[in-house]
């Protein structure tokens, strides 16, 4: 055997298990795109909104945290346009006492970067509805109204909380906010 052959394999024996250990290790180390894709949770609310009448009812859905800051959904309908989150906490009760500033400040800066995408249209939202996925309680509310700009919704009766919402949206105001928030997180024009 001469050097030609010898050269070739040991090159072989060293560099191709070199190169797949750094593989593996590249691969286990690299991030995983589960920031892109909504928390199991999310689907859960993904799928009580997609029971909701299309139109008048438009939800943006299974939305990255980098784009919306912390909205897992946003819902645009007659009754307004809502950031929207989930929880498998059970539905607090209303504040007997008046609520934090901190508390509520919170809830306006989940609502900050839809609030950000909605000028465009000269739109705001109308509050951050968290959308509850723990065991019913026979006889619980459907909904509360937490505190100020934030609203905790049993996710089986979701549907029951959209229909005694009060009409302020429009059609046309429906379809341009829904159109305005798809388009600004860098999703095609739903409407085109």
């Amino acid at each position: 055997m001469g050097l030609g052959i010898i050269i070739p394999l040991i090159i072989v024996a060293v560099v191709v298990p070199a190169g797949l250990m750094w593989a593996k290790k590249a691969l286990k180390d690299a991030p995983s795109s589960s920031g892109d894709m909504a928390p199991p949770t999310g689907r859960l609310t993904g799928g009580a909104l997609r029971e909701l009448p299309a139109p008048p009812w438009r939800v943006v859905y299974e939305i990255a945290d980098d784009k919306l800051g912390g909205s897992e959904h946003v819902l645009i309908g007659p009754a307004g346009i809502f950031a929207v989150r989930t929880s498998l906490a059970p539905i607090p009760e209303p504040l007997d006492t008046p609520p934090q500033a901190t508390a509520v400040a919170r809830a306006a800066i989940v609502r900050g970067p839809l609030d950000d995408a909605l000028r465009r249209c000269a739109m705001e939202s109308d509050r951050l509805l968290d959308v509850h996925w723990a065991p019913p309680v026979e006889g619980g509310p459907a909904w509360v109204e937490v505190m100020p700009g934030v609203t905790a919704v049993d996710g089986r009766r979701l549907g029951e909380w959209a229909s005694a919402q009060p009409t302020r949206l429009s059609l046309a105001q429906i379809d341009l906010a829904w159109q305005t928030v798809t388009t600004s997180i860098g999703r095609p024009d739903p409407l085109s």
